[in-house]
């Protein structure tokens, strides 16, 4: 299993922007092919931070979604959100 976790910093106030723009995707999208689940965190040390950690069959499921005309969309409607994307992790689940 594939798992992909990103860091964001979203601007200060848009917190909630950030998160029902996140749960609207969910909701009203069809689920992507090749994910499992995903999850997002708050980090309680740093304000405005936060992980998405996505669980995918395979890293080409997600490369499909991420290169898809309508994720870049929501892409760019997020960005309003975002102060900064931080890191990218690419894993695979060990355990």
């Amino acid at each position: 299993m594939y798992v992909k976790i990103v860091s964001f910093k979203i601007r200060e106030g848009e917190d909630i922007t950030f998160l029902e723009l996140q749960k609207f995707e969910e909701k009203y999208s069809a689920k992507p092919a090749g994910l499992d689940h995903f999850h997002i965190f708050k980090d309680l040390n740093n304000e405005h931070v936060y992980f998405l950690v996505e669980y995918w069959d395979t890293k080409e499921h997600h490369d499909q979604l991420e290169h898809s005309e309508e994720h870049q969309h929501f892409h760019a409607m997020r960005k309003f959100a975002v102060e900064k994307k931080y890191d990218n992790y690419d894993c695979e689940v060990v355990v």
